[in-house]
């Protein structure tokens, strides 16, 4: 078992890999009484296609979102339900573009908890009439999704900036059209392919005793090896321009919305590497966006109100998207002119360092983001990194301040939502 020591906040993670291959981290800490464990699998809505055995296959969307649904159903087993209720665990399961995640929050008997939560990830039974059911139950979803109007800007917005590489402009999950296609067989292939040994990991936080849990592990799995037959996911090659720099869509709703999304291809910035150039964009947008700026109470003195502002990094891009409701000339202006005028201090960017220290140190006090910290390492960088605060004081201000001066904000995308009634 391999010890991460993180040093600079005094914290110990666990590491070992199991003979099959499967990822294991464990987070001893007295700090609570309860624990959390989760299984992960590295698969989620933006595989959209992929090649297994010299075969392309295309993924119907709304695919790993519906998989989750019927492989963390406690219902169809009255047995596990019951014993769920008698320890009062809470179960749960979430899927992103990225990542599929099942997890138990519990503070009575981890072993139980370990044992029913392996049992549905790892031996699910999906059946057809229960698929046939859940389309049902997830068309409900989808139609409260599809009322949620930032979440249809969110996506147009997308599929008006990406041209060929879709990956992040499918909902996560899909369309009523789509999950009508869903079959149990198709559900038990997909699974067969992404819920690989190699590709999953999981993590348990909490007060619990390290080696008796680690021999459980092994001898749930003993005797099990990961599958030889290999997929590979294929993304198309996107252009570095928006696909349409204007679009008007009208719904219901009270005043316009508009979405500002800025492009930013990663390739222009050689020799700074990812993970850095990642939290290079991340203070530029929290230094001129965040809570601590005055673009909120500026944007209200001009009759905006709702501003939101996230980024997003797919594969070779960066997206910074800008979201504000009203007049959506004044909106777009003020963003524009905001952008290309960017003041920041040093004083600011070591200011945000420090945030970002202090935030890492604070998420060690809290069970669920350390896992959340954790599943996030393997997926930005294949493995857990123990000197992030190291690496956010090696942050230079002039190579961030070269960044920013030299971003091209000309290649955006603007999508207006006005109202259907008008």
């Amino acid at each position: 078992m391999k010890k991460i020591n993180f040093k600079n906040i005094n914290e110990v993670l666990y590491e070992e890999i199991l003979p099959n291959k499967l990822k294991v981290i464990y987070y001893k800490t007295n700090k609570t009484r309860n624990f959390y464990i989760t299984i992960s699998t590295l698969y989620g809505a933006n595989v959209t296609k992929y090649k297994k055995n010299g075969k392309v296959i295309n993924i119907i969307p709304g695919t790993a979102h519906f998989l989750e649904h019927r492989i963390m159903d406690f219902t169809k087993n009255k047995k596990a339900m019951k014993l769920i209720n008698d320890l009062g665990s809470m179960p749960n399961a979430y899927t992103m573009h990225d990542i599929t995640n099942y997890n138990i929050f519990g503070g009575t008997d981890l072993i139980k908890n370990l044992k029913l939560l392996l049992d549905r990830v790892f031996n699910p039974n999906i059946k057809d009439e229960d698929v046939v059911s859940e389309k049902g139950i997830i068309g409900e979803e989808i139609d409260m999704e599809q009322d949620n109007i930032n979440t249809v800007l969110l996506y147009s917005a997308m599929n008006n900036t990406f041209k060929t590489d879709k990956s992040m402009c499918v909902p996560v999950l899909g369309e009523k059209a789509d999950i009508d296609k869903i079959t149990s067989e198709y559900l038990i292939s997909i699974y067969n392919d992404f819920y690989t040994y190699d590709r999953m990991h999981i993590v348990v936080c909490g007060d619990f005793d390290i080696e008796e849990v680690s021999n459980y592990i092994h001898d749930y799995f003993k005797g099990t090896k990961c599958s030889d037959e290999k997929v590979k996911v294929l993304y198309d090659k996107e252009s570095d321009n928006v696909e349409v720099n204007y679009f008007e869509i009208t719904r219901d709703v009270i005043e316009d919305k508009t979405g500002v999304v800025f492009k930013i291809p990663v390739k222009d910035f050689k020799g700074i590497k990812n993970s850095d150039l990642n939290r290079y964009l991340n203070i530029l947008c929290t230094c001129m966006y965040g809570s601590t700026s005055t673009v909120k109470s500026n944007l209200e003195k001009l009759g905006i109100t709702g501003f939101n502002f996230l980024t997003k990094r797919v594969n070779n891009y960066f997206v910074l998207i800008l979201i504000g409701s009203g007049d959506s000339n004044k909106f777009v202006n003020f963003i524009l002119d905001t952008i290309k005028n960017i003041k920041i201090s040093k004083q600011d960017f070591e200011s945000k360092i420090k945030v970002m220290i202090s935030a890492l140190i604070v998420d060690f006090e809290n069970i669920v983001n350390v896992e959340g910290f954790i599943t996030d390492q393997l997926k930005l960088n294949g493995k857990i990194t123990n000197n992030a605060k190291d690496e956010l004081l090696k942050l230079d201000y002039y190579v961030f301040k070269n960044i920013y001066k030299n971003l091209n904000f000309d290649n955006r995308s603007v999508l207006r939502i006005t109202s259907s009634k008008s």
